[in-house]
């Protein structure tokens, strides 16, 4: 087996580095056909012949290309650790974030039906003004109207003491 191994091994690394993406893949694709020869111990070592040994690598290029294929291999984003940011979520956060939260329950109280509808649609739908005005069966200065009465009673809310 050594001696196949060093006969092909520099040979199929160049196959399979012209037609893969880098030079893991060339290697890795280079250990199955040596596997695969393993496997077959059947057939003599010395009978591989140079048509042989490419027959089984191109077996084994087709079946990595039908296995990225069918499990989407090209779609999939490695996880980068240098890319992944550090930030971590502190208590004043998660505190920070409950008091906009209640913030935002007592504004939604503070409306009335009509201007709560208005800056809800505005707020999670993202929808433009003519889109909420539509929606509501208003006018798109109706929408504007309302906006403007949500911002106001927002600013008054934030500004008040606990």
């Amino acid at each position: 087996m050594k001696a196949l191994v060093d006969q092909y091994q520099r040979t199929l690394v160049s196959f399979f580095m012209r037609r893969s993406r880098n030079t893991w893949d060339a290697e890795e694709l280079t250990q199955e056909v040596f596997c695969k020869i393993w496997k077959r111990r059947d057939i003599a070592l010395s009978d591989y012949s140079d048509a042989y040994m490419f027959t089984i690598a191109w077996s084994v290029l087709r079946d990595r290309l039908r296995r990225e294929k069918v499990r989407h291999h090209d779609m999939h984003i490695e996880y980068d650790e240098g890319l992944a940011r550090e930030d971590p979520i502190s208590p004043q956060d998660i505190v920070r974030g409950e008091e906009l939260y209640e913030y935002y329950l007592r504004l939604l109280e503070s409306l009335s039906p009509r201007v709560r509808e208005v800056f809800i649609l505005s707020r999670y739908e993202s929808l433009t003004y003519v889109q909420i005005a539509t929606h509501c069966s208003i006018s798109v200065s109706a929408v504007e109207k309302y906006m403007m009465i949500a911002l106001k009673r927002m600013k008054k809310i934030l500004k008040e003491p606990r």
